[in-house]
């Protein structure tokens, strides 16, 4: 069921009569026909590619992700061009700003984009994409040819966090799973599309999984090597999201501490205890992190600003938050004005993984009832990567959950092999509840 080649084209059968579904009951909110036709045209790619990779060699595959990467990014790209007459997609944010910095200072000295940041107290998590973008367009000689040269080294980055998911699934798994893990990664459109808007996503997860691949390698060869390997990637963490460098380190103590027999034998007092202790501490927590970002709110005026959410929205909102944390972002798949650009174009892709969030499930299921503690790390920066968003109320955002989402793929696979290999009591009925309940949110959180 898990591992068949046809799975996206079930999934994808689901997600084209969702788009009409959706399309009839809210005709109001249907995205211009472009965006609805490049919505198909991207799903017809992963349907396509997904009868290409290799189940052999993970060097095929890694080709076969950097073409289907290089198609669906150049697609985009040309659509950004002519339809919104913007390299960067309709109204870039962020984006905008991190290519106005790299085109004034391409041509300067990197001290002197220093200073510049310096001055204008750019946060430290958003400097690793602005050194990205100033090394590209100075090595493309202009910022014009630099935005697009950019597009070409994020699917570079795709690709290489594909072959290190892949290095990191063969850990806990057969090679042929293992490069499904990999392929399914590589072929997330959202990475597609931040690519193409000159986000900073797809170079973090690319420290993100290199880092966490020392990390779980430590359980086999706790080397000084591997430990500086893997707080030397984590490092560069701290220029794309800085809550991320303190979860790897977490993982890597994680691993250090599970060494001992004594702690491995009463592995979930203690996992309950780091979890309190969490809890306990967050708001210090959040409050060093934003004053290293140089952010000046703190969590008592972050948490009014949520509570105001609340309010506005009702309990619906806190539901909505819960469940998307553990099978999450809900995919909007007809959404009007600027949301039809940064939310429906990629939309397919949080489609599939509310699917496979069920052998995701299942997966820390298993790994807590049989004590699994190799798969410690993977678990610890999940449950750590959404407890803040969870309490940051960020769970419905792609954006915040990507970090986390090769964790996720990782699992599902694992998960659904297990799944395969002793397929659990009332199996099917457990996973055809588990449909019908996805319909049902699906459709509340699309029909608001």
């Amino acid at each position: 069921m898990w591992l068949k080649r046809g799975f996206f084209g079930y999934i994808s059968l689901f997600y084209f009569l969702a788009l009409f579904f959706f399309g009839i009951m809210q005709q109001n909110k249907i995205p211009a026909m472009p965006i609805f036709f490049l919505q198909m045209a991207f799903v017809v790619y992963v349907i396509l590619f997904s009868y290409l990779y290799s189940s052999k060699s993970i060097g095929v595959t890694c080709a076969i992700i950097f073409v289907f990467q290089l198609i669906a990014t150049i697609t985009m790209r040309t659509f950004n061009y002519s339809y919104f007459g913007n390299p960067l997609g309709f109204n870039p944010l962020d984006s905008l700003v991190y290519d106005r910095i790299a085109s004034l200072f391409y041509h300067s000295s990197f001290r002197e984009l220093n200073m510049f940041l310096d001055t204008n107290e750019i946060f430290y998590d958003d400097r690793g994409i602005l050194y990205f973008l100033y090394f590209v367009y100075q090595l493309a000689g202009s910022p014009d040819r630099g935005v697009n040269l950019a597009v070409f080294f994020n699917v570079v980055f795709i690709t290489a966090s594909s072959y290190y998911v892949y290095r990191i699934s063969e850990r806990y798994m057969d090679q042929k799973s293992s490069i499904f893990a990999a392929f399914v990664w590589g072929t997330q459109l959202y990475a597609s599309y931040t690519a193409t808007v000159g986000l900073k996503e797809n170079i973090m997860v690319f420290f993100v999984v290199a880092s966490l691949y020392f990390i779980v390698k430590l359980w086999n060869e706790y080397t000084v090597q591997n430990v500086i390997m893997a707080l030397f990637l984590a490092l560069f963490t701290l220029l794309f999201r800085t809550a991320i460098f303190y979860m790897l380190v977490c993982c890597l103590l994680a691993v250090t501490a599970v060494k001992f027999p004594f702690i491995r034998k009463y592995i979930v007092f203690f996992i309950i205890l780091i979890l309190v202790i969490a809890i306990i501490y967050f708001r210090m927590v959040f409050n060093e992190i934003n004053e290293f970002r140089g952010d000046q709110i703190d969590y008592d005026t972050y948490q009014g600003m949520i509570e105001n959410k609340k309010s506005a929205s009702g309990g619906f909102s806190s539901i909505v938050n819960f469940i998307s944390a553990f099978i999450g972002p809900l995919p909007n798949v007809v959404a009007q004005g600027d949301k039809s650009n940064y939310i429906t174009m990629f939309s397919f892709s949080s489609f599939c993984k509310t699917f496979y969030s069920f052998f995701f499930i299942y997966s820390v299921y298993r790994i807590i009832r049989t004590k699994d503690v190799k798969l410690l790390p993977l678990v610890l920066f999940w449950a750590a990567d959404i407890l803040m968003l969870m309490v940051t109320f960020f769970t419905l955002h792609d954006r915040y959950h990507w970090p986390h989402v090769p964790v996720i793929v990782i699992l599902s696979v694992w998960g659904g092999t297990k799944w395969i290999e002793r397929p659990p009591r009332n199996g099917r009925i457990l996973y055809r509840a588990y449909v019908l309940f996805l319909f049902v949110v699906l459709i509340m959180f699309n029909y608001r």
